[in-house]
């Protein structure tokens, strides 16, 4: 009763510190050992960006204790893994929330640590992104806990398999004494997927249960095509009609970047905001890297858009033109891929743009913006905002919110979600360096989320 009591105490302190209301998910369950180590995690399914009770409970006192997290990729079997050595109280016990880890992948009194602090595990290829793009599956993060302080490549063989080759005392392979199994959910109990298939556009509208009519946000990503829905199924889960925009390589869309046509984007703003279930006022835009372009377009042309929130991306055409009735609007910047660095960890493209001389006329439209910028990033130019304000006049500019994170990679995702620094751009072909340092990128990943949920509130018409 005593542990069960600790549990609720400390899920009690966390949901207060919580500012971002949600529908449940499916399932919030936890198991509570009555004998011998136990990992108690509240919820154990959890939102994706639901920050969770992690408690190492029946321990001996005063003893190093890993706690190892491990997540397997289904669609090509990498391994990822993580792990934080602690300590036990006199009791037995470690709570991740408040207890410091002394070392592994993370340091400090990180929460959430040991899910942020995942990589490829030892014999698993390196520079690979975890995906989340299956919204209606959850990615299964296993918890294990060993005695002693065990690093990854003590736990796994070179080949990259579990049971590598102990803690130093011999070729025994280390064994945990405690297992539980975490879910993290990005469509919550209720959310309701359409696949859209309207006139011109292409795409997944998310729902959240009940009769709205909800806000709405036209969500979109960058440079490598396709349809990816992790975030509209998020967004979904806390309140906002969604709807998942694809744009080239997908379907029968344009499979290139070049003159993409204003009218396309237009139509989905058109389609979302007559949706019986969507508040037809106004609706906001999500997007990163060259997504952001397309939402900088949107906010300068339609009166519907009334917030938009860009994630290092340009305030101007990169790579293709804009077209309007078939006519050019916007001028791709010349590019200069000399310019181009090759590192090892793959091309740092911030010098290939020339200096801006077409910028987005977002003066033109009523919509708000908020420009998030990540100060390590290997893809967009730093202080890239500049450009925008500069360009605007002094009343808009009131309108503009800038928030840079030093230490952030490009890929600024929703909370938890292990840093990537570079990767295959599967759109161009090229592997790219992304940039971030993990613990930074981390925090910077869980500001800005509760950032764009609160701006969107604030900004986007509820009736």
């Amino acid at each position: 009763m005593q542990r069960l009591q600790t549990v609720v105490r400390h899920l009690g302190s966390a949901i207060k510190k919580s500012q971002m209301p949600h529908i449940q998910p499916s399932c919030l369950t936890s198991t509570v050992a009555n004998v011998g180590p136990s990992i108690v995690v509240e919820p154990r399914v959890a939102l994706y960006d639901e920050e969770v009770i992690i408690l190492l409970q029946n321990f001996p006192p005063q003893t190093k204790v890993t706690l190892h997290g491990q997540v397997v990729q289904l669609y090509n079997k990498i391994v990822f893994a993580s792990c934080g050595h602690y300590l036990s109280d006199s009791t037995g016990q470690i709570n991740v929330a408040t207890d410091t880890s002394e070392g592994g992948t993370y340091a400090g009194v990180e929460p959430m640590g040991i899910l942020w602090s995942l990589q490829a595990a030892p014999g698993h290829p390196a520079d690979t992104r975890i995906g989340i793009n299956v919204a209606h599956q959850p990615i299964v993060v296993t918890l294990k806990a060993y005695l002693g302080h065990l690093h990854l490549d003590q736990i796994y063989s070179s080949d990259g398999e579990e049971g590598g080759v102990g803690g130093g005392d011999g070729p025994t392979a280390p064994q945990p004494v405690a297992q539980m199994n975490l879910e993290r959910l990005c469509k919550a109990r209720g959310v309701v997927r359409h696949e859209v298939d309207e006139g011109n556009i292409r795409g997944a509208l998310y729902l959240p249960p009940g009769n709205g009519p909800f806000q709405g946000i036209i969500d979109m990503f960058g440079s490598s095509g396709g349809l990816t829905e992790y975030r509209a199924a998020l967004l979904a889960s806390r309140g906002f009609a969604s709807l998942s925009l694809a744009y080239f390589k997908y379907k029968d869309l344009q499979d290139h970047l070049y003159d993409l046509k204003y009218e396309y984007f237009d139509e989905a703003i058109k389609w979302l905001t007559s949706h019986p279930k969507v508040v037809g006022n106004g609706v906001g835009v999500l997007a990163n890297s060259k997504g952001s372009e397309n939402a900088f377009l949107m906010g300068s042309y339609s009166s519907k858009v009334t917030a938009v929130v860009t994630i290092n991306g340009y305030c101007y055409a990169t790579v293709g033109n804009f077209l309007r009735d078939n006519h050019v609007i916007h001028t791709a910047q010349d590019i200069d891929l000399d310019k181009a660095v090759v590192t090892e960890e793959g091309f740092d493209v911030r010098g290939i743009v020339a200096e801006p001389t077409n910028i987005f006329p977002v003066w033109q439209g009523k919509a708000k913006y908020l420009c998030l910028e990540s100060l390590d990033d290997y893809q967009t130019k730093p202080d890239s905002h500049k450009d925008l304000l500069t360009a605007c006049p002094k009343w808009k500019q009131k309108d503009i919110q800038v928030v840079q994170y030093k230490g952030a990679g490009h890929l600024l995702e929703p909370p938890y979600n292990p840093l990537c620094r570079s990767s295959l751009n599967k759109g161009i072909g090229l592997k790219m360096k992304w940039g971030g340092q993990p613990r930074e990128h981390a925090h910077a990943q869980v500001d800005a989320w509760r950032r764009t949920l609160s701006f969107f509130r604030d900004n986007i018409p509820a009736s």
